[in-house]
């Protein structure tokens, strides 16, 4: 038996009892009994991820009960899956496997990969890249299995599944069923779940979705196209029938602004059976980038007060804002240091909106990709500045992204993809200078840069070790 296989054989016997008990009863009691046993076994920064949870628990955190009545009204194998495969596999489990791993390779490893089977997509939205190829770039499903059976090797459980639109791709629902001890998160239009899709995401219950919207009728059909607001609404019919967890997943622009800013958006989706929402500000990227629907420097402060608001209260599961939220992921996520992007033409990209690629899956093993000096120096960087309201190399250090983009002659992904390195340069500049008087007055002024450090040398392993060897509660980065 593997180390992965003990690892997960143990945890499982000292826990089985209680994931029983949470399936069925789903209480705020039994999440912290959980959440605490799993501590026990677990690393930083895993470790106090789950300590916090279980005192969350204990406190009857909101966001803990509203995980508790969530659980309630879900299909139990969709519950069963959320525990088993993301906080036991990769959160717990895969935390310890990845230390084991990190040593043994010395390197440090991300804890998720996002991966865009498919480039092709039945909708022609505004500002995205995807809809220029059709059906050209897709990857074979042996190269997904491939891939994903490496990042498992490595002890990373949970995968982002995008595009393109997911529920294009033939072999979708046969990798889900293959990977049935990962987790999957599906970025989708939702135009094509139907009653059997619904029916089979919950009967193989290790899959949620993010359902893309822009805000009501008016604005979604306007970037996605007439009729896809009222489709989506029926996939939220269908989902909640079902006992399938889904969330949103919200672009935020200079056109949807105020709606973002109204409680009686949130209570919308709320009361239609949203159970999460990532905010994604709009990025220009694309043969098209343009900086036209980039919200601007005093909307981006004003967002962050609303999702901040909406995080703490324990109205969803969670709620996260990318661009506002790096202090809780010690900046940008990017090359890596916590994920990265395999693209639909086989290549690794640091994030899905750094559309620049070196090495290919094609090519190399994910190890050797991993260990490439193109993401290593991200890595050697990360944070790109010590507030961490400024996380984004594109928008908020873009400097940084054009000194890695040339220092490694990196290959531009789309048509257009490199202009955001030379002629959109300086208004990239200048909206960074802007909201940097912003992202200062939170950080310095309102007590941030005290609660949340930004700590240097983590995601780079020789440096890492040098700093933190002797003291493992020091990596405890981004589970406050």
């Amino acid at each position: 038996m593997n180390i992965l296989d003990s690892m997960k054989t143990m945890m499982m016997k000292q826990s089985s009892k209680l994931v029983a008990n949470v399936v069925r009863k789903a209480d705020v009691e039994q999440l912290g009994k959980l959440f605490w046993t799993l501590s026990k076994f677990a690393k930083e920064p895993a470790k106090s991820g789950l300590r916090h949870l279980a005192e969350g628990a204990d406190r009857g955190d909101p966001m803990i009960k509203n995980w508790s009545e969530l659980f309630q009204r879900a299909n139990p194998k969709v519950v069963e899956k959320v525990i088993n495969n993301l906080i036991i596999n990769e959160f717990a489990v895969g935390e310890k496997v990845r230390q084991e791993k990190m040593h043994e390779h010395k390197l440090v490893l991300p804890k998720l990969a996002i991966i865009s089977p498919t480039y092709a997509c039945n909708l022609r939205c505004v500002g995205c890249y995807a809809a220029l190829y059709g059906h050209k770039y897709q990857l074979s499903k042996e190269e997904i299995r491939s891939t994903i059976k490496q990042f498992n090797d490595l002890g990373i459980y949970f995968f982002v599944i995008t595009g393109g639109e997911p529920f294009v791709y033939p072999h979708l629902f046969e990798v889900l069923e293959e990977f049935n001890d990962s987790y999957f998160m599906i970025y989708t239009n939702a135009t094509l779940i139907n009653d059997e899709n619904a029916k089979r995401l919950a009967e193989l219950g290790n899959a949620t979705l993010a359902i893309s919207v822009e805000g009501y009728e008016e604005m979604t059909d306007w970037r996605r196209g007439k009729g896809v607001f009222e489709k989506i609404k029926h996939a939220w019919e269908l989902l909640n029938k079902h006992g399938v967890i889904f969330g949103s997943s919200i672009t935020a622009t200079r056109k949807n602004h105020e709606m973002i800013m109204d409680d009686s958006f949130w209570e919308y989706l709320k009361d239609h059976g949203v159970a999460f929402a990532w905010v994604f500000q709009f990025m220009p990227v694309g043969a098209d980038a343009s900086l036209e629907l980039v919200p601007t420097p005093e909307q981006r402060l004003e967002r962050f007060r609303k999702t901040e608001e909406l995080r703490l209260g324990g109205k969803f599961s969670f709620v996260a804002d990318f661009w506002n939220h790096g202090f809780l992921t010690n900046g940008c996520l990017a090359a890596g240091s916590k994920y990265l992007h395999i693209n639909a033409k086989g290549y690794a990209e640091p994030c899905v909106f750094q559309q620049f690629a070196v090495d290919n899956i094609r090519e190399k093993s994910i190890l050797e990709i991993l260990k490439s000096p193109f993401f290593e120096a991200y890595k050697r960087t990360i944070p790109y500045s010590d507030n961490l309201f400024r996380p984004c190399p594109i928008i908020d250090n873009p400097k940084v992204f054009r000194s890695m983009v040339k220092k490694f002659n990196a290959i531009p992904q789309h048509p257009g993809s490199e202009r955001v390195v030379n002629e959109l340069g300086p208004e990239l500049d200048e909206l960074a200078a802007e909201w940097k008087v912003y992202a200062d007055k939170l950080w310095y002024e309102e007590g941030y840069s005290e609660k949340w450090p930004s700590k240097r040398g983590v995601y780079n392993y020789e440096t890492r070790m040098k700093k933190y060897e002797k003291d493992e509660e020091k990596l405890a980065l981004d589970k406050k």
